[in-house]
């Protein structure tokens, strides 16, 4: 191609790249108008039934979150309709509404991004270093389902789980591995020797019986691997390096040391560790059933 015929074509798709990214932006911005008008409801107490007090001194990110006075987990009481929640986690509203309106990738960016930044790296040391290092591993929340492929590169036998029936597709067609769609533990699966759920269960309306699926999915010496956000040092005022964690759309849940150490005590687990993630992502929680 000669010096001159380059410019040229360029300038010929300068406008067909253009329109495309206008495209993209606009759809975008729909998805995110559409994520507000999610219609919410009004929660008086806590997952462990306790009364709701404020969190310390008030602070506008955590305006609509209260602390449980029994177990001092940080409760959304203004969150989305349960009947709203399919509605949410649906393909273009979420993956190109919800989380580009909060800064993050889309769904197709992100592989590029996870396998960057390092995470992928971390949850797969993780696995390594207190997994079964073999048989079905089952993710929950598996998004793009690059952690699953990774996995099976090593040799396990992976499922994936996602609440919308085109993202689930959408996962299943980009990497291979059968991705089941609707809300854990309201699906139906083969008994894994690996459960593994990264910033999920504070998506969930009901993480005790979130908790207690896996533990019913878990073959005997089967491992659970979560990350969530875990405040373990400023319980009057959590999450002071992260708060966006307070996404009042999105965290129905955000757990104190304590309050998470219940949960899965109340699940029917034993919690081997608890660790901070890499580059601030939460807390990574590994769990082994009780016998």
């Amino acid at each position: 191609m000669s010096v001159l015929q380059w410019p040229v074509i360029r300038h010929v798709l300068h406008p067909v790249r253009s329109a495309h990214s206008a495209v993209r932006r606009g759809r975008r911005a729909m998805a995110a108008l559409r994520a507000l008008s999610i219609r919410r409801e009004t929660r008086s107490q806590c997952w462990c039934g306790g009364a709701l007090a404020p969190i310390g001194p008030p602070a506008r990110h955590r305006a609509s979150y209260r602390a449980c006075v029994a177990c001092g987990c940080y409760v959304n009481v203004r969150p989305p309709r349960p009947s709203q929640l399919a509605r949410l986690y649906a393909f273009d509203l979420y993956w190109h509404g919800v989380q580009t309106r909060m800064g993050f990738p889309t769904i197709e960016e992100r592989t590029q991004h996870d396998l960057a930044d390092g995470r992928v790296d971390y949850w797969l040391d993780v696995v390594q270093r207190f997994g079964p290092g073999t048989g079905h591993a089952v993710e929950v929340g598996c998004a793009h389902g690059v952690l699953l492929a990774a996995l099976q590169q090593r040799g396990y036998r992976c499922t994936g789980v996602e609440p919308d029936a085109q993202t689930a597709a959408w996962t299943t067609r980009h990497t291979g591995i059968p991705v089941r769609a609707g809300f854990f533990p309201a699906v139906t699966l083969e008994p894994c020797d690996l459960f593994l759920a990264f910033d999920v269960i504070e998506h969930v309306p009901d993480p005790v019986a979130f908790l207690r699926g896996a533990r019913a999915l878990l073959r005997p010496g089967g491992v659970t691997i979560i990350q969530t956000p875990v405040e373990r040092h400023e319980f009057a005022n959590p999450f002071s390096e992260r708060p966006d964690f307070f996404d009042d759309l999105q965290h129905l849940y955000l757990f104190s040391e304590p309050s998470f150490r219940r949960l899965v005590l109340q699940a029917g687990f034993v919690l081997v560790a608890l660790e901070d993630a890499t580059q601030k992502l939460g807390q990574v929680a590994v769990l082994t059933a009780t016998s």
